[in-house]
């Protein structure tokens, strides 16, 4: 993984966690699709274990409860 590829999975896993953490404070419930993209962000070991199309859903979540 070079450098870039790191410094974008770090921010994806940096934003993942801030979107947990404000949802869980708000206690918001996240539905079935979320919980399952959320995990596949959670399980992967760098930028090339995610999809585009999970990269994609990460956005739309991220946009829906405002996570920036």
């Amino acid at each position: 993984m070079n450098r870039e590829e790191k410094k974008e999975f770090e921010r994806l896993k940096r934003r993942t966690t801030k979107l947990i953490n404000k949802c869980d404070a708000k206690g918001i419930d996240f539905t079935d699709l979320e919980v399952a993209t959320i995990s596949r962000v959670g399980h992967a070991e760098s930028i090339s274990d995610v999809s585009w199309l999970v990269i994609k859903q990460m956005e739309r979540i991220f946009d829906k409860y405002k996570v920036r």
